[in-house]
């Protein structure tokens, strides 16, 4: 049963639409995402579901009661922002006991609750430190703290690690979903960046120019996604042209197999094809044969470009021992499974990522 309900939700600032028609029914307890690249709404959308932003049509409704003209502090909704927005010349618990003083909480009931949400946080030992004496990553989790003091019915995150650099990022993304968990509050984060949404969220809704293009589980949006769009924006994709057949496609004169293949046969198709699916081969085998003209090492794995009769291919190599599949300028040969290939029609969205 929907806990959170956004009906036909939208936006419009004179002739441009910033949010179209969302639809999305978000259960209790539920972790959702709202991705997208800059612009395409997701901000707006959690401003209307806040308060902050009025809507020009549809509704907001709350465990069954609309809240779509509510004043902000009448939802009581929790919100963390990206710049944390803590109270310089408080405390740790001063700033989060601050919530609780406005809804006039009583002292006893008042402090048990700080300590508990401190506690949740790992900062229980920090409560007379002030903002200053803190690290970015403390500074987010009082943030959060006092979003979660005031006991909310909905949890609304708006890119709440983009001020940290990438290590602590991803330790806080982590820390977050366990605190999620904990709670178990029903929680909308905005964010762009995409392994953060897989990784920590029970839903991703990705959105486009204003509109919900997908909303699935993260496994399904990555190795099933709707729209050409969403394949490149999420991750990294081979995009291959060519026509369609049934099983597979026709590229440059050569046949790359594939097994989900909705295209018409004959007409204009694309095949996409994650880099991590392909397996470097020896020259003379596979599906595909090119030149590895450059590759880029991350740590955990590398990133081979390999010219091929279709254009550029991208293969992502696990760094499992410290052993190569090929050195730059050899000749070799790509392999895949053809249930990991996707064939869809050629649209002019297409096109214009081709280009």
């Amino acid at each position: 049963m929907s806990f959170l309900t956004l009906n036909s939700l939208s936006k419009i600032y004179g002739n441009f639409t910033a949010v179209d028609a969302v639809n999305l029914e978000v259960s209790k307890g539920e972790f959702v995402s709202l991705l997208g690249p800059s612009g395409c709404g997701k901000t707006t959308t959690l401003q209307m579901i806040a308060g902050l932003a009025e809507p020009s049509a549809g509704s907001v409704m709350l465990d069954g009661r609309e809240i779509t003209r509510e004043k902000p502090n009448r939802r009581g909704l929790g919100i963390v922002f990206q710049t944390y927005a803590l109270f310089p010349h408080m405390t740790v618990a001063q700033n989060v006991s601050f919530g609780l003083e406005m809804r006039k909480v009583g002292r006893a009931a008042r402090d048990r609750r700080v300590a508990e949400a401190l506690a949740l946080v790992k900062l229980d030992q920090f409560a007379d430190r002030y903002p200053r004496q803190l690290s970015g990553g403390q500074r987010q989790r009082v943030a959060i703290a006092r979003a979660l003091v005031i006991e909310p019915p909905v949890l609304l995150l708006d890119e709440p690690l983009s001020n940290l650099d990438a290590k602590l990022r991803e330790e806080m993304q982590f820390e977050l979903r366990r605190i999620q968990q904990t709670v178990g509050t029903t929680t909308i984060m905005v964010t762009h960046d995409q392994g953060e949404a897989l990784s920590i969220s029970d839903r991703v809704v990705v959105m486009e120019h204003g509109k919900m293009t997908q909303a699935d589980v993260p496994a399904a949006v990555y190795d099933n996604p709707a729209t050409e769009f969403i394949s490149s924006f999420i991750g990294k994709m081979n995009n291959i042209p060519g026509i369609a057949l049934r099983l597979g496609i026709q590229s440059s004169g050569v046949i790359l197999p594939a097994t989900d293949c909705p295209a018409t046969e004959g007409e204009p198709a694309i095949l996409s094809l994650r880099p991590e699916r392909i397996t470097i081969v020896p020259a003379g085998q596979g599906h595909l044969h090119g030149v590895v003209s450059a590759r880029f090492f991350f740590g955990s794995h590398w990133l081979f470009n390999v010219d091929t009769a279709v254009g550029q291919i991208i293969v992502s190599w696990p760094n499992t021992d410290g052993s190569l599949p090929a050195s730059q300028g050899q000749p070799v040969g790509l392999s895949w499974s053809p249930e990991s290939a996707r064939v869809s029609a050629r649209t002019q969205e297409t096109s214009r990522i081709d280009a």
